[in-house]
C-alpha cells in the first residue's frame, strides 16, 4: 500500500494519470495497474481544512474571512472568490473553493478505471470497520494487527504544521458546531445552493 497515487494525490486523474510521475512513490509504478482509494471529506470541513493548509490553492481570504466563498469586501452583490490551483502539469481555476470541491469529486465519480471512494469521517470514526470493508473489496486479507496512529500523519512537513492527530481530529470533526466555523451568512447561502448534492449521497 502506498500513501498516494503514482501521478500524485493532489492531481486530477483525468489530466495526470499516465502523464505525471509523482516525486514520491511514483517512479516505476505502472499507473494503469494502480488501484486508488479516494477519501471524500465533508465539504464544509474540507473548506475549513483548506483555510488551515491551502497547499497549492490561491484565493482571496485571510484568517478572519475564510473560506470566503463570497468575497467579503464586495457588499453590493454576491461575487465569488475565484480559486487558482497549481497542479503538477497545469493551473486550474474554479469559481470558488466549493466549486473546486465539487469538480474534484465529480471528476473522480466519472472515472471508469477501478477505484474505491470512502468518506474521511467514516474512516476516522470507524477505522477498523472501514479498513476491513476496503480490504474485502480489493481481495485482501485483513489481519488482527489493526492499530490506530495517534500522532499526525505527516508532522515533519511544513505544509502540515499544526495538523491534527487522531484525538484532535475526532474532536474537530465530531463537533457539529465547528463545521461552519468561518462561514459568513452569504457563504452558507451560496454553499447550500451550489453544493453537488449527488456527491453527498
Amino acid at each position: 500500500m502506498r500513501w498516494q497515487a503514482p501521478w500524485g494525490k493532489h492531481n486530477p486523474p483525468t489530466t495526470h494519470r499516465g502523464r505525471n510521475v509523482a516525486k514520491a512513490w511514483g517512479k516505476g509504478i505502472t499507473q494503469t495497474d494502480f488501484f486508488p482509494v479516494v477519501l471524500i471529506k465533508d465539504p464544509y470541513s474540507w473548506m475549513g481544512s483548506q483555510c488551515r493548509h491551502k497547499y497549492t490553492a490561491f484565493w482571496g481570504h485571510d484568517e478572519n474571512h475564510c473560506p470566503n466563498l463570497i468575497r467579503w469586501r464586495v457588499r453590493d452583490k454576491d461575487e465569488t472568490a475565484f480559486v487558482r490551483v497549481k497542479y503538477a502539469l497545469e493551473w486550474a481555476q474554479y469559481e470558488s473553493l466549493l466549486d473546486m470541491w465539487n469538480k474534484w469529486y465529480e471528476e473522480w465519480d466519472e472515472q471508469t478505471f477501478p477505484h474505491l471512494t470512502t468518506r474521511f469521517e467514516d474512516l476516522l470514526f470507524h477505522g477498523e470497520e472501514v479498513t476491513r470493508a476496503a480490504c474485502d473489496c480489493v481481495g485482501g486479507e485483513f489481519t488482527d494487527n489493526f492499530k490506530y496512529v495517534e500522532g499526525s500523519a505527516k508532522p515533519q512537513l511544513t505544509v502540515h504544521k499544526g495538523s491534527n492527530g487522531l484525538v484532535k481530529a475526532m474532536l474537530q470533526y465530531g463537533d457539529p458546531s465547528k463545521r461552519l466555523t468561518g462561514f459568513s451568512d452569504r457563504d452558507r447561502t451560496y454553499a447550500s445552493k451550489n453544493m453537488d448534492m449527488e456527491l453527498m449521497n
